[in-house]
């Protein structure tokens, strides 16, 4: 599915066009994460990528000595490892797995040949870095880079690292290796994570690989500000997207836009405004499908209407305060709160195997 939305809005234009203003966003975490592009045995090279503030720093190491010696000398505030983290409870994938094969994003089983030796090397350097008090998560960088838009390095090597500079990542060197680029990939994805942007498709034991949201990074961050209150930041983050948008997702931003400044004007009891406001809001959603970028329009248009009835009411006087848990909600598919999602799947996990 993420695949395909992708190819209906051009590629990698899905992506960069919420990523033309990244630089703007590395402020919302200022967090050192460390990307592992891990190969399956000690004889290979291991990319590794130190991400901090936009900014990358590579190096390729050989034995786990060593990679654990660096990932302890630049203490990051996460390790994103790009391999698999856990084997199958029974057969050849994992539910995480099953999931991205219904998207479309091709994978090798981790039990079979070197991919076998990659997870059980990976599954030890996690055990290893996580008892030195190390978060580490899964990442898949050649199914991040179809989310985002990019090819893979075995398709282009420099239409991907062109790709990851365009995202707003500086200090990627132009004779940056196959793994150099995949430890970046890896790096970022695990911001992302960090950031709320990326969603961790269950492996059924409590972990999973995390992946991109497929949205536009403006449009997840302005979600995160207005279900924080910040409205008018919300409403700036979605503007900067909208100026560069087409049907029907300019449509949708206005409308967005517009729920923002509406909520503004609650703030103030300029109910008049808010009036106004919440018409055009449901013009624009008119003009939509019933679910853009995760959001369910069709749900978003009933809350918008029990927002009016809640303003008209005042304007008559039929009640004197504002009911705030009438204000529409916004949460992307895949969206939801880092901690309670965590509980959620562990739970979930734990129901399923009990």
């Amino acid at each position: 599915m993420a695949v395909r939305a992708l190819a209906d809005l051009g590629s990698q234009t899905f992506w960069l066009l919420g990523g033309m203003r990244m630089k703007s966003l590395w402020a919302v975490r200022k967090a050192q994460v460390v990307g592992i592009d891990l190969s399956a045995n000690e004889r290979q090279e291991s990319g590794i990528c130190l991400l901090r503030e936009g900014k990358v720093r590579t190096w390729r190491v050989r034995t786990d000595d060593e990679l654990v010696t660096l990932v302890q000398w630049l203490r990051p505030h996460l390790v994103a490892i790009d391999a698999p983290l856990s084997l199958p409870l029974s057969g050849w994938l994992r539910p995480c797995d099953r999931t991205l094969l219904r998207r479309g994003i091709r994978l090798f089983p981790v039990t079979m040949g070197a991919m076998r030796q990659l997870t059980e090397r990976g599954i030890r350097l996690r055990q290893q870095l996580e008892g030195m008090g190390f978060t580490v998560v899964e990442v898949f960088s050649g199914g991040a880079q179809d989310v985002l838009g990019l090819p893979r390095k075995h398709h282009d090597l420099t239409k991907l690292r062109d790709g990851l500079k365009a995202l707003g990542l500086e200090g990627i060197k132009d004779d940056a290796t196959h793994d150099e680029l995949d430890a970046i990939t890896a790096a970022f994805v695990g911001w992302l994570w960090l950031c709320g942007l990326s969603e961790q498709l269950s492996d059924g034991q409590g972990g999973g690989i995390v992946m991109p949201l497929p949205y536009p990074p403006l449009f997840l961050e302005g979600v995160r500000l207005y279900q924080q209150g910040f409205y008018w930041h919300a409403h700036e983050a979605w503007e900067e997207l909208w100026r560069n948008s087409t049907e029907p997702y300019c449509s949708f931003l206005k409308a967005l836009i517009q729920i923002a400044a509406a909520l503004i004007h609650c703030e103030r009891n300029e109910w008049q405004g808010v009036r106004n406001l919440l018409r055009r809001v449901q013009r624009y959603l008119e003009q939509c499908p019933d679910e853009v970028w995760g959001v369910d329009v069709a749900a978003l248009r009933r809350q918008v209407a029990a927002f009016q009835a809640e303003v008209e009411a005042l304007l008559t006087g039929l009640k004197r305060r504002f009911n705030w848990r009438l204000k529409p909600k916004l949460c992307p598919d895949g969206m939801l709160p880092l901690k309670r999602e965590r509980l959620r799947r562990a739970l979930s996990d734990f129901v399923r195997r009990s």
